[in-house]
């Protein structure tokens, strides 16, 4: 079966996520991590990319870049490729060392470019490798606050201060809740989809003015009605509804 075209953004950003094959951890040293950073920049002097924000961790890694479609997928198959090179090298292995094609979803508003960002600097923080976002050294945080681009372009830097009043700013609008669920390892999808469905019942009851959740969980109108709201908001199959439903249920009855 012939691979489905990549869907083109109106605005040229792409979120791109890569993966280790079989969740790998192919970025699990220092110096993996420094490798893969190093052939981003490389790369950028051959291909007309402008990288926003960026995140290695052990397992995958996260870009927010703006790019033509078809010259971004050349500069993620080189940077890929020649990894792969340097991975296989170092671990006297062949083969595959990422899963698949790298995944990409369009970035069409401003609102999600900022939001995503956020996703991907609080990626570490998300996953209990740090508690603050600035002390993860692999991410493109540290470059916003010493406004020195190593990774992300210049031009990053200059949108990021006519958005922002200054870097604590910018640190305190990640500490912001997160609306939109964003491609991932699946795992970390699942993640962000039961810790929304969370925040959807928790704002059903306030909007009710409901003194617990458990009171929409409890009755069957109230109950339908925040599952067709589940599905709607996070674009999920009915079956996937009821799992996370499920989840929910658990977290607030106990049971």
């Amino acid at each position: 079966m012939p691979r489905a075209a990549r869907m083109k953004s109106s605005t040229n950003l792409y979120h791109v996520i890569g993966r280790g094959i079989n969740s790998e951890r192919i970025f699990n040293q220092t110096r993996e991590k420094n490798n893969f950073k190093r052939l981003l920049i490389k790369y950028q002097e051959k291909y007309e990319v402008e990288i926003y924000s960026y995140v290695v961790m052990s397992t995958h890694f996260h870009l927010l870049l703006r790019a033509d479609l078809k010259v971004m997928s050349g500069y993620m198959a080189s940077v890929l490729a020649e990894f792969a090179e340097y991975y296989n090298y170092k671990h006297n292995r062949n083969g595959h060392v990422f899963q698949n094609r790298f995944k990409s979803e369009c970035v069409e508003t401003a609102q999600y470019f900022w939001n995503c960002m956020r996703y991907i600097h609080m990626n570490p923080v998300n996953a209990n490798i740090v508690k603050n976002p600035l002390k993860y050294r692999f991410s493109s945080l540290k470059e916003y606050e010493t406004e020195k681009n190593q990774i992300i372009h210049p031009n990053a830097i200059n949108v990021y201060r006519s958005e922002f009043t200054d870097f604590q700013d910018y640190l305190e609008f990640h500490s912001k809740g997160l609306k939109y669920v964003f491609i991932d390892i699946p795992e970390e999808v699942l993640a962000q989809q039961q810790k929304q469905a969370l925040a959807v019942i928790a704002q059903e009851a306030h909007l009710l003015g409901l003194e617990t959740p458990k009171e929409i969980i409890e009755d069957t109108a109230l109950r339908e009605k925040y599952k067709k709201r589940l599905q709607g908001e996070l674009s999920i199959s009915k079956r996937k509804t009821e799992r996370l439903y499920r989840y929910v249920k658990r977290c607030i009855m106990g049971k």
